[in-house]
């Protein structure tokens, strides 16, 4: 009997961001603190704001924004300033981040009392949240029709969660009948041309500096991008002639729409990245867990659509290399047509990509198995990556529960070795700009195509009006 293990446990280094002034950093906290973002101009920049909520969450957005011009510090002052307390360093044109906040009053549109009123005399939830809307709808369209605000903050009034979730000390989500109020605003925004940022009562309900730095460092990283003054962070990673690209799916809801599916993909490459939406398929399949896949059609249709989209900014040019990302197994006609669909790129990598396992690691230590630690099965080519957990660059751990890793399977046509997938994947978890924590736990090729298809199956979306653009979705 061999003592040889079958297992192989490896590691894999924090990658890093590229920031403003092409500075290299592993958090984006930091990385911002140091360098600022990447801007689309060299010269400062102002996000223009406008604001819809009742008088109390108006004013406090608008308060936080005003602390937000001087620095935040999230400690307590006392003893040394630990690796993930990066200081938020105010905007303004003294500052790194190089941007202001503004948000004045001729853009403050005010949910008022008759509103409440109205939304609390409406029997059930749907109702509330029509009459909530019929506002809002118009709010969100005359700020995208002045000559001012790049992107509209929605703030939930209190009263309007108290009215319409069971649960108010958690925030629940607010939807009834297909319908979910966040979806909806999203897809105010969109139809009106213009970004939308959601905030909850919660989350201006800050009791200390540790929370006003939190809260301050999201949002800067949220509305920049949105205000499409720039990305705050790119990496160097993405080698020009690759294309990334994830699979999603979404079933549109209400009656008799459960059998009509629809494929997105989230398509990054080094010049961008975009939303792509295939038509309706009522041809696929479900497996035993109830996961679709595609036909040989469907499949060939959705990578036409993916290479069409990269030679239009490569003036003709297929891309060198092609990664799909994909949370399901390959079936035979899916790889079949994938293939066919990517017959004029010269590498492909077809590679499952998926959220659930059972597989923990437990490391010695006060501390819970570092991020990037990589266990793999070589004899079945499978993986376990993790991408939360212990960050050895900030010193400890984001998250409260015992880590568990995403799980990596190669399909059996892939050209790239197991280990250069992973690597991607891992710098594909920082790329996510609604959050600026270090990493996300999903490489957003999967992360955002799920978002975005979350906000289109909303029985009142209309995906023949979708918008190509993230910003809209998050």
């Amino acid at each position: 009997m061999s003592g040889e293990s079958p297992f192989r446990v490896d590691y894999l280094e924090e990658p890093e961001i590229r920031f403003g002034d092409d500075g290299a950093e592993s958090s984006p906290k930091r990385g911002l603190f140091k360098h600022g973002p990447r801007l689309r101009k060299d010269e400062h920049q102002a996000i223009n704001v406008g604001i819809i909520g009742d008088r109390t969450s108006i004013q406090r957005l608008s308060g936080l924004f005003r602390d937000m011009r001087s620095p935040i510090q999230p400690h307590s002052g006392d003893g040394d300033v630990k690796p993930w307390q990066v200081p938020y360093p105010g905007t303004g044109e003294q500052s790194n981040l190089n941007i202001s906040i503004d948000d004045p009053k001729a853009w403050q549109r005010r949910i008022g009392p008759e509103t409440i009123r109205a939304i609390k005399t409406e029997s059930g939830t749907r109702a509330k949240m029509e009459e909530l809307l019929d506002q809002l709808g118009g709010d969100i369209q005359f700020l995208a029709d002045i000559d001012g605000p790049d992107v509209v903050v929605v703030c939930i009034p209190k009263d309007v969660i108290d009215e319409c979730t069971q649960d108010t000390n958690s925030e629940s989500k607010i939807q009834a009948d297909g319908s979910d109020l966040r979806n909806r605003i999203k897809i105010l925004g969109m139809q009106a041309g213009i970004p939308t940022q959601l905030v909850k009562p919660s989350t201006l309900d800050i009791n200390s500096e540790r929370q006003r730095a939190s809260r301050a460092w999201n949002l800067t990283a949220g509305l920049l991008y949105k205000s499409q003054q720039g990305y705050p962070w790119k990496t160097k990673e993405l080698e020009p002639g690759t294309c990334y690209a994830g699979v999603s799916f979404y079933r549109k809801q209400g009656r008799g729409s459960n059998a009509v599916r629809a494929a997105l993909t989230h398509v990054f490459t080094h010049h961008g990245h975009t939303i792509l939406q295939s038509n309706p398929m009522r041809d696929m399949k479900e497996d035993d867990n109830g996961r679709p896949h595609l036909s040989y059609k469907g499949a060939e249709q959705i990578v036409g659509q993916i290479i069409d989209h990269y030679k239009q900014g490569k003036g003709g040019t297929p891309p060198e290399r092609l990664v799909l990302h994909k949370t399901s197994e390959f079936w035979d006609d899916e790889r079949e047509g994938f293939l066919e669909g990517a017959s004029d790129v010269a590498t492909r990598d077809l590679v499952q990509v998926r959220d659930r396992t059972d597989i923990r690691l437990f490391a010695d230590g006060e501390f819970p198995v570092q991020r990037g630690r990589l266990f793999s099965v070589p004899d079945d080519d499978r993986h376990y990556l993790f991408t939360t957990g212990y960050a050895a660059s900030v010193a400890t751990y984001e998250g409260s529960n015992i880590p568990s890793p995403i799980e990596v399977r190669p399909d059996e046509f892939c050209e790239t070795p197991s280990r250069q997938l992973c690597k991607e994947i891992l710098f594909l978890t920082k790329l996510d700009w609604n959050t600026t924590a270090l990493a996300v736990k999903m490489p957003v090729t999967i992360k955002i195509a799920k978002k975005v298809g979350r906000v289109l199956s909303d029985v009142d979306a209309d995906p023949e009006q979708a918008q190509v653009q993230y910003f809209y979705y998050m």
